[in-house]
């Protein structure tokens, strides 16, 4: 399980949401990657029983994504999926990139 997220051609930085420029370099050169998992840095939980987390991927990038499951603790490695019906379990899901600006082959 996976969730795809832009790269910056250029530095290699990771962003989520899309962006036209990257804001470390200023390149405007992305691919898309897939990253398998991130840490949860914290929660919240919504009135209609939703769970918000903050997490942290490899490369610096830190997502708010929706946790399917229960049970998510500060620190926990969670699998992310850009599919909100996915697998039973702790999940996060984050929304399937628009691929925005990304060069195609």
């Amino acid at each position: 399980m996976s969730a795809l997220v832009q790269e910056c051609r250029n530095c290699r930085s990771r962003l989520f949401p899309d962006r036209l420029f990257c804001p470390v370099c200023g390149g405007d050169s992305f691919s898309t990657v897939a990253v398998g998992q991130g840490t949860v840095e914290q929660t919240t939980a919504l009135p209609d029983g939703s769970v918000l987390a903050t997490l942290s991927i490899d490369g610096g990038l830190r997502v708010i994504a929706r946790l399917t499951g229960s049970g998510a603790q500060p620190g926990q490695d969670v699998p992310l999926t850009n599919d909100p019906h996915a697998a039973s379990g702790v999940t996060a899901f984050i929304p399937v990139p628009s691929n925005l600006n990304e060069d195609q082959p």
